[in-house]
């Protein structure tokens, strides 16, 4: 005669089962799924008292058993997660050394080259670019003051007759200019 199955432990087997669903789900959310250990266990527990009162009263198993396998599955993915942001911040930590590392060698490299530090050289970049500015704007208010007077010199021309002169003007404006830049680059 075939034994009759009783509903021993199928109350904590579902309580298990939709827990351990809830873990699952809160386990693949990135970055928090850590936490999903915490509903895991339960669930585990709830699952492993519920296997128990089956064996006990000769309860279903089925549920049960998948109560137990999604609780193990989810306080699995929640401990990977544990273990990969570890690593994660141990080699974070590293790699800045690192990175530390590289920079302190190009500066030694660069005052090794060059006889000052970075910072010293940037400085000078820039003064020299606030010169090259300086002398950029006296050329172009020289360039404006030259083409005023050719236009009041040229009222009575042609509008190609007085495009050629402001044209002259402009290149001997730029002519100056690049004469200028050149001797600021000579004088570094």
């Amino acid at each position: 005669m075939e034994e009759q199955k009783t509903s021993a432990g199928q109350g904590l087997g579902i309580a298990g089962l939709v827990i351990g669903i809830m873990a699952v789900i809160l386990a693949l959310i990135p970055c928090i799924g850590w936490i999903a250990i915490i509903p895991g266990v339960i669930a585990l527990a709830l699952s492993l008292v519920a296997f128990s009162q089956a064996n006990k009263g000769n309860g279903s198993k089925g549920v049960i058993i998948g109560a137990l396998v999604v609780s193990i599955i989810a306080t699995s993915i929640g401990l990977i997660q544990i273990v990969f942001f570890a690593a994660v911040t141990t080699e974070g930590g590293n790699i800045m050394n690192k990175i530390e590392k590289v920079a302190k060698e190009f500066e030694d490299e660069f005052e090794g080259e060059y006889g000052k530090d970075f910072e010293e050289a940037m400085d000078d970049v820039e003064e020299s670019m606030k010169k090259i500015g300086d002398d950029l704007e006296e050329t172009m208010e020289k360039l404006e003051e030259d083409m005023e007077e050719v236009d009041d010199r040229t009222k009575e021309l042609s509008d190609e007759e007085k495009a050629g002169k402001m044209g002259k003007a402009a290149g001997k404006a730029v002519k100056e200019f690049v004469k200028e830049m050149k001797d600021t680059a000579d004088t570094k």
